[in-house]
């Protein structure tokens, strides 16, 4: 292994990331109790309860990142890595002050500091998804309120200069037995954990039956599976082929990528650059497309609920308004060319439109018009830039898995480049 650049900086840094990674604290935090869904659900209530139950240590933790910052600025010699790590602990302090503001409930603050993380909704992208749903519309043959409701909003959206083409995508795999135990998932993940030598990374299954997504989680070098009956609950049943593509997604890019970081010379690269998840799931949505096929670019639904809570359309929402569309939409979808909607498809719905609009207002009170976590938002706008990199330029994919960095911020890519890790395209 070639010398370590940061082997006096990386452990405290790691350290310090593990306590303030917003989406595992709210993953363990965040309890929306059953009543309190089927309220919601029954017109009951206007909005679901948020509640977090865990306070984040964001006061002890200002301190340790401010100490670490201030030593790096002060005896890191090597340019690249001082200003790598500068970058990189400037996004912690912020990332600390999020989970401040999401305790303390201020949604205004928790937004702010959210879009400075991870952006917020453009207008090119929300052009893109509002022709896709004016299509919806045009091809659906269900009639009825939520088609009227659905058509109505996105007529009045203007998509001239929309460049964008799904064209690119390949065909969906339609042949695939379907998933009927937690261990047919097990096996799939764990082979493609033994494809890539990743001996120690380890597969833990949900006990609490809250998670409803897989996930990586870079410090404990694990790889989180739902329990079973999230898994066999969902509203689109998963197939083998389905949970190869998930396993190529969460193992063979990030998990992966992180390996490669650990073996790299700079250790920054196992946790990622600042900036580094635009094009590290870019590049996940891309290779999971190209295992299970794909009709619409990654992340569709949630930039869409996302663009529609914060008024791209002229009207922010809170978790009532933004889940009223998403009813529509799925309604919509699920139905294809039926010309009555079913209970299933109202369920499915239901179910769909729920799960998206709480991964989209996790960390907010859910009540406050307008501010929801932005991070999903990286998903949508990563896998369109990811297509278009590979496409013009296909020799680049097999130079992004030396570790976790954005190949679309040129500083990453020229940093990596000097440093000898990565190599000039």
């Amino acid at each position: 292994m070639k010398q370590t650049l940061d082997t006096e900086w990386f452990e405290r840094l790691r350290e310090i990331s593990s306590k303030t990674d917003e989406a595992e604290w709210m993953q363990r935090s965040l309890q929306i109790s059953g009543d309190e869904r089927e309220q919601f659900l029954a017109d009951d209530i206007e909005n679901p309860l948020f509640d977090y139950v865990a306070q984040p240590k964001t006061n002890t933790l200002d301190g340790e990142i401010s100490v670490l910052l201030r030593d790096v600025q002060a005896q890191e010699k090597d340019a690249i890595v001082l200003d790598l790590y500068t970058h990189k602990l400037e996004k912690q302090i912020i990332r600390n002050a999020l989970l401040a503001a999401s305790f303390a409930g201020d949604d205004k603050k928790f937004f702010d500091l959210s879009v400075q993380l991870y952006g917020k909704p453009k207008k090119k992208y929300f052009s893109y998804i509002a022709k896709r749903l004016q299509c919806l519309c045009r091809e659906t043959c269900v009639s009825g309120a939520a088609a009227r409701r659905l058509c109505r909003i996105v007529s009045k959206i203007d998509t001239t200069g929309v460049d964008m083409d799904v064209d690119v995508l390949p065909p969906i795999v339609t042949t695939s037995p379907k998933i009927t135990s937690l261990q047919q998932v097990e096996a799939i993940f764990q082979a493609v954990l033994d494809q890539y030598a990743l001996a120690d990374w380890k597969l833990v299954v949900d006990q609490t039956g809250n998670r409803t997504r897989f996930s990586v989680n870079n410090q404990q070098k694990l790889v989180n599976i739902p329990s079973e009956t999230q898994i066999l609950s969902r509203s689109s049943l998963l197939c083998e082929i389905n949970v190869e593509a998930l396993a190529a997604h969460e193992v063979g890019v990030h998990a992966r990528r992180s390996a490669a970081g650990e073996n790299s010379p700079l250790h920054l690269l196992r946790i990622g650059l600042d900036s580094y998840l635009l094009g590290e799931e870019g590049l996940a949505g891309y290779v999971q497309q190209q295992i299970e096929g794909a009709i619409e670019f990654y992340g569709f639904d949630r930039y869409m609920a996302a663009s529609f809570a914060v008024g791209m359309d002229g009207e922010k929402r809170d978790f009532r308004g933004v889940f009223s569309i998403m009813v529509d939409y799925y309604q919509m979808k699920y139905a294809g060319q039926a010309e009555v909607l079913t209970a299933d498809v109202k369920d499915r719905a239901q179910h769909a439109a729920w799960e998206v609009c709480v991964r989209v207002f996790r960390g907010t009170t859910g009540r406050t018009s307008g501010c929801i976590y932005t991070k999903d938002l990286v998903y949508l706008e990563g896998n369109i830039k990811m297509w278009d990199l590979i496409s013009r330029r296909p020799e680049t994919f097999k130079h992004l898995f030396v570790g976790k960095f954005n190949p679309f911020i040129e500083r990453h890519v020229k940093s990596l480049q000097t440093l000898g890790i990565l190599q000039e395209w």
